[in-house]
């Protein structure tokens, strides 16, 4: 017990963490604002199962054994908290507790021997990480010194107490309590030396020392315990092992609605935002908080590049890099980026214009002088992306990865008029006749004559719209995918109808490499017409539309119910309006579309489907469902070439080659012409047949 020391370190070790920690405070506060504090029932849910329940990773198949040892880290680490609050004590007061921690209560006794469980397997977690890091040496993980400092510290912080424990129980019991220290001893419970077998065994260990050498040990390890932890607390906020502590906020803060956050409905129209450079992201001040709280927040584990299409591929778009990239671009702009954020309060007050531009002037000369696309992050960096998620999906703090990379593409574009220049042939089909080939829109119900298939024009008294889909409609391949569908409704008797030629791609495309104009502009189009017709429910056979028309159209009114084709058809069955035989022949897979699993949560409908009608077996990929891997179309990338690396629909293709199969089934017409494609290139197209599900429901259908 030293009251002096015990406060001279708190104060000291208590007082730079806290400037620390404001400093980071004040960063995130100057950036932009973000609105994350609805649904606080559901935030706390989501920190209970994501952070302390560690889903992601104990959860993982793939990694299991890492996953339960940094659980096993994380839950020592929250356990030993009422440790560390007692020794702390400890230092002003001998047999200090909290309440209904001492000797006296049962919780106090199941305390002290789950504390002392799990500091023997926080021990053992930390030394197979150093073998981890050391032998096995995943190539995923980034081999640091902080990594392994920060484990010698964890591995201190448990020896120490184990042996402060160890050598105070030696004392007791082999030199008569000498000095009267503190221990647990109760009639009803017993001694503490029966609850705690690790710390027994710690005892074992010292048991020959003599009652100076025990009681030097004893001291040592009670300060290397105290010092090493308020030295571990200064270290944790300069480097990647900061997500001890933004963990749990950032997995509060997550998106609760929608995988992320969703695009923002630009205004176009404001002129401050074209003249500030807002429209986008275009300078690194233009990060909202928890863009910068997921900067933050990042564990550099790796996990998100090993999962990436792009960079599994040898594109140039590693996750950790990119967000570490950001990150030091942050943290080196964080003054002015305060400072700027002063000056833009001021300059919501003022009402003289003179010293408003005077204002605006110094706010423009505290932008970095890099730019973020180019210097910061490369060009080919951010055009990599095909905004699958699946770096999103298995990220264990929440980090939301797609929502930067379409707001830079949106100052890309919009600001900088900066972006792959192959896009234009495309861009253009989009805004001339509303469709990326640029095909005369007056085709765009050729696919349907002869199918009696009545338009909204024709007949809007139906239940159910069927969205076509740019592909579906002009695409040859996927007209059949349209065709097999309607087949599949007019058996069921479902009242549906389309719109013909007055559809229009519903504008994802565009959205997703950044222009937001063509995208709003063709949103409003479709949003008006489907309105006009006071169109409720959709049925869409695209993932892509149905993820715009079901998430992104009610940003300007557009407000549908919308469901996938596949989880149509099996609600169809369900309710017994088709039958289905098992007589497909020749094995089956299923590829899971990203925007149709990873962002619409569309995963088992497909599945039951393919099941009822494999009659030689449905096996899954090595790389399905949350963790389905990219067919490589997404994020626009149908549009552009790929020109660096392997193609990313090759890869998927292999896997589906080694799975033995003669079937492969697909929800998604960019993946069906993506997967076909590679099955071409493989020379495969005729041993594995690339079929949509409602292909494969029409032909198999009772």
């Amino acid at each position: 017990m030293n009251p002096l020391l015990m406060s001279i370190l708190l104060i000291v070790a208590l007082a730079v963490f806290g400037r620390t920690m404001w400093g980071k405070i004040q960063l995130l506060r100057a950036l932009e604002p973000a609105d994350r504090a609805n649904h606080i029932k559901e935030r706390v849910v989501a920190v209970l199962v994501l952070a302390v329940g560690q889903k992601r990773l104990v959860g993982r198949a793939r990694e299991r054994g890492s996953g339960i040892m940094h659980a096993f880290i994380f839950w020592g680490f929250c356990v030993l908290l009422i440790r560390s609050i007692t020794l702390y004590g400890e230092g002003y007061q001998v047999g200090f507790h909290l309440p209904f921690f001492g000797d006296e209560y049962l919780l106090g006794y199941l305390y002290i021997f789950v504390k002392d469980i799990m500091e023997g397997i926080v021990l053992l977690m930390v030394l197979y990480a150093f073998f981890r890091r050391a032998v096995l040496k995943p190539e995923r993980m980034h081999n640091t010194f902080e990594a392994y400092l920060v484990l010698v510290m964890i591995g201190i912080l448990m020896v120490s107490d184990l042996l402060y424990d160890g050598t105070r129980y030696n004392l007791i019991q082999l030199y008569g309590n000498p000095d009267s220290l503190h221990f647990f001893n109760n009639v009803k419970y017993g001694s503490e030396f029966a609850w705690t077998p690790v710390s027994v065994g710690a005892a074992g260990l010292v048991s020959g020392l003599g009652v100076d050498a025990a009681t030097t040990l004893m001291t040592l390890m009670f300060w290397t315990h105290i010092i090493t932890q308020l030295v571990f607390l200064n270290v944790l906020p300069t480097g990647k092992h900061f997500h001890v502590i933004t963990a749990l906020p950032n997995v509060f803060f997550k998106s609760l609605d929608y995988p992320h956050e969703k695009a923002k409905w630009l205004d176009l129209e404001d002129e401050a935002a074209w003249e500030d450079e807002s429209l986008g992201i275009n300078h690194i001040h233009q990060l909202d908080w928890k863009q910068g709280l997921d900067l933050y927040t990042c564990t550099e584990c790796g996990r998100c590049k090993e999962v990436c299409p792009a960079y599994t591929t040898d594109k140039p778009l590693s996750l950790h890099e990119f967000n570490d990239s950001l990150k030091l671009e942050l943290l080196d702009n964080s003054a002015n980026i305060i400072k700027r954020a002063g000056l833009k309060a001021t300059l919501a007050g003022l009402e003289d214009e003179e010293q408003a531009e005077k204002v605006k002037e110094e706010m423009m000369a505290l932008n970095s002088e890099k730019a973020l696309v180019g210097d910061v992050i490369a060009e080919d960096t951010l055009w990599a992306c095909t905004t699958c998620r699946a770096c999103e999906a298995v990220c264990p703090v929440t980090i939301e990865q797609v929502p930067r990379v379409t707001a830079l593409r949106q100052g890309q574009f919009l600001m900088a008029e900066a972006y792959p220049k192959e896009l234009n042939t495309a861009l253009k089909g989009l805004e001339r006749n509303g469709n990326p080939w640029g095909i005369g829109y007056d085709k765009r119900a050729d696919w349907a004559e002869g199918l009696d298939v009545k338009t909204m024009a024709e007949d809007s008294d139906v239940d159910y719209l069927l969205w076509v889909g740019c592909v579906g409609s002009f695409d040859d391949r996927t007209k059949k995918v349209s065709t097999a569908l309607v087949k599949i409704l007019q058996k069921a008797g479902v009242n549906f109808a389309i719109l013909g030629t007055e559809e229009k791609c519903t504008g994802d495309f565009a959205r997703r490499v950044g222009n937001e104009m063509l995208y709003q502009m063709m949103a409003e189009e479709n949003i008006e017409t489907l309105n006009g017709y006071n169109v409720k429910k959709i049925i869409a056979a695209c993932p892509h539309c149905l993820n715009t028309l079901k998430h992104e159209y009610p940003q300007k009114g557009g407000n549908y119910e919308v469901i996938h084709h596949s989880a149509f058809i099996a609600q169809l069955v369900k309710e017994g309006k088709i039958k289905l035989n098992r007589s497909l022949e020749g094995a089956l897979t299923y590829h899971d579309p990203c925007y149709l699993g990873r962002y619409n949560d569309v995963f088992d409908q497909p599945r039951s489907l393919l099941q009822s009608v494999a009659k030689d077996g449905f096996k899954e990929l090595e790389r399905c469902g949350q963790e389905s891997f990219c067919c490589g179309a997404g994020g626009g990338r149908m549009w552009m070439e790929e020109t660096i690396g392997k193609r990313i629909y090759l890869e998927r293709s292999e896997e589906i080659d080694h799975q033995n199969v003669a079937n492969v089934a697909v929800g998604c017409p960019f993946c069906l012409t993506m997967v076909e494609d590679g099955m071409k290139e493989m020379g495969k197209e005729e041993e594995i047949k690339t079929l949509d599900i409602a292909e494969i429901v029409a032909a198999n259908m009772a």
